[in-house]
C-alpha cells in the first residue's frame, strides 16, 4: 500500500492468542476491558494516544471541568492488564492473507 513502512513495533512474542485492536474508542476501550487480560496478549494500535470523552469537551471549554476530567492516556487506562502493548500509528489497511497491518508512523 502506498505510504506504509515496515516498522519494527517491538511486540515481545508470546505464546497467548494475540487480538489486535484498531483505534482507541469507546468500542475498542470496552472490548479490551472485557477480555482477561491473563488469556490474552493485547497490541493496541492508534494514530492518538488518549482516549476523550468528547460530548463533555464544552464542560472543560467552559472551565467547568478540567480535561483530566475528560481524557486519558490509553496506556494508562490498562495499566492493570497483564499483557497489554500500545503503539501510536496510523493504521491503512488490513491484509488478513498476510497476518499483517500496514501501518504508518
Amino acid at each position: 500500500m502506498p505510504g506504509t513502512t515496515q516498522l519494527n513495533l517491538n511486540i515481545p512474542d508470546t505464546t497467548k492468542p494475540r487480538v489486535v485492536v484498531v483505534g482507541g474508542g469507546f468500542g475498542a476501550v470496552n472490548f479490551v476491558k472485557s477480555l482477561p487480560g491473563h488469556q490474552y496478549q493485547v497490541v493496541m494500535l492508534s494514530k492518538t494516544n488518549y482516549f476523550g470523552f468528547w460530548p463533555l469537551l464544552y464542560q472543560v471549554a467552559t472551565a467547568g471541568l478540567e480535561s483530566e476530567s475528560i481524557g486519558e492516556p490509553l496506556r494508562q487506562l490498562f495499566d492493570g492488564h497483564e499483557d497489554f502493548h500500545f503503539r501510536s500509528v496510523g493504521v491503512d489497511g488490513l491484509d488478513p492473507d498476510q497476518n499483517l497491518v500496514p501501518h504508518r508512523h
